[in-house]
């Protein structure tokens, strides 16, 4: 017979103990959750962690390639304004670098050689007179060497070069840096410098053949003057020993200005208005040309007056309306004028015709001593002027107007 009482108490037990082992389920299942929980949120943190760790060094990073480009700018820039050719190469002799100096010395831009074979750019006749080249080849220094270089068209300018290695901090040979020094002005200065040099011993020679010269022309004036006398005027020989006074003369007047032009003046400068000297010029250009030629003028409302020569300043007004008298032909008109410029402290006159003018072939030389495109004269009148506005520390310089003619500018300091 079955036990009913005990049956019910074996299933009771039997259902505590599954549901013992369900809540212990239960409990170890929000054991296990709080644990992967706290794993989970360990794990997130740890990535915010690497996150935030990530970012700034990701900020560190642009900083620092932010500063590396201002740094390559700042270099770039150093090598832009150095007034120095710079072309450095790589061990191969490819071009890494070519500043804007270079690119202006030689014609061709950086895109054009940078990556290329220095060889096929810039060795020129002979490829040993290339220092970069000397010093990739035989590893030598180069220092100061003065050589043609070729630059674009097939044109050459003197250069003075300098080459060495480019080392890292370690010493190892990265390239060859190679400077390139334009010696075209350095030249033409030297050119110059030869050229006063022989006008100085020129200016010297004449100098001294003009005042031998002055001698012997006043004895020849004075019997040729003596012989006159003694001749009726109306006869020929009279008149051909007037020729022969006037010859005199002439001569006279080329000594003295050689002596003008190659000797230290003495000058007596004084503050004084330009006006009353303008008048008297133009009183005796006039005069010579009978009336026929005439002189305007260009005042400034209020006279301004400057630290002058007046007696140099009256030949060189008369020398440069001489000038204009002669190119129009003894006839015609001229414009003398001034102006104060306060800003820069001169005053400029300016004297201008409406002649058959100078071509832009001779015009820079004008003013050379001897020169001249006139079948009589000496070439000195514009010189002897030259030499005028320097003693007054001026400058002198002429132009060709578009209406024709001739204008010719002096720039005379105030004090």
């Amino acid at each position: 017979m079955i036990n009913l009482s005990e049956l019910s108490r074996n299933v009771s037990t039997k259902k505590d103990d599954e549901l013992i082992a369900l809540v212990e389920a239960f409990r170890y299942f929000n054991r296990s959750s709080s644990t992967l929980n706290q794993a989970y949120r360990r794990l997130e943190e740890a990535a915010e962690n690497l996150a935030k760790e990530l970012e700034e060094t990701n900020a560190e990073l642009k900083n620092k390639n932010a500063e590396l480009d201002r740094v390559n700018q700042y270099l770039e820039d150093i090598l832009s304004s150095i007034g120095s050719g710079v072309i450095a190469t790589d061990l191969e002799g490819r071009i890494t670098i070519f500043n804007r100096t270079a690119e202006d010395m030689t014609g061709y831009t950086s895109e054009e050689v940078i990556g290329k074979s220095y060889p096929d750019f810039f060795t020129g006749e002979f490829e040993d007179n290339s220092p970069l080249l000397q010093t990739l080849m035989t590893g030598n220094p180069v220092t100061g060497f003065e050589r043609e270089l070729q630059v674009r068209e097939g044109e050459n300018i003197a250069v003075k070069s300098s080459s060495t290695w480019i080392a890292s901090e370690s010493g190892e040979r990265l390239g060859v840096v190679e400077t390139l020094e334009d010696l075209t002005q350095v030249r033409e200065l030297e050119r110059r410098m030869l050229h006063q040099q022989t006008l100085a011993a020129l200016g010297e020679m004449a100098a001294q053949v003009a005042h031998e010269l002055r001698n012997p022309l006043a004895g020849i004036k004075g019997f040729a003057g003596l012989l006159a006398e003694d001749l009726q005027q109306d006869k020929s020989s009279h008149r051909m020993v007037g020729r022969i006074i006037d010859g005199v003369n002439a001569l006279d007047r080329i000594a003295s200005n050689l002596l003008i032009l190659t000797q230290d003046c003495p000058s007596e400068f004084e503050r004084r208005p330009l006006e009353p000297i303008f008048k008297q010029v133009i009183e005796l250009i006039e005069a010579s040309s009978k009336g026929k030629f005439k002189v305007e003028t260009e005042y400034p409302e209020n006279p301004y007056p400057a630290r002058i020569d007046a007696g140099k300043i009256k030949q060189l007004l008369l020398n440069l309306l001489g000038n204009s008298l002669e190119a129009s032909g003894g006839k015609g008109k001229a414009i003398l004028g001034y102006r104060a410029n306060p800003l820069t402290n001169e005053v400029i006159i300016t004297v201008s015709d409406h002649g058959p003018g100078i071509s832009k072939e001779i015009i820079d030389k004008i003013f050379n001593p001897f020169f001249t495109t006139k079948t009589q004269g000496t070439g000195l009148g514009l010189a002897i002027a030259k030499k005028i506005v320097e003693l007054h520390r001026g400058k002198i310089e002429a132009a060709l107007p578009l209406g024709g003619g001739t204008l010719i500018t002096v720039k005379l300091p105030i004090i």
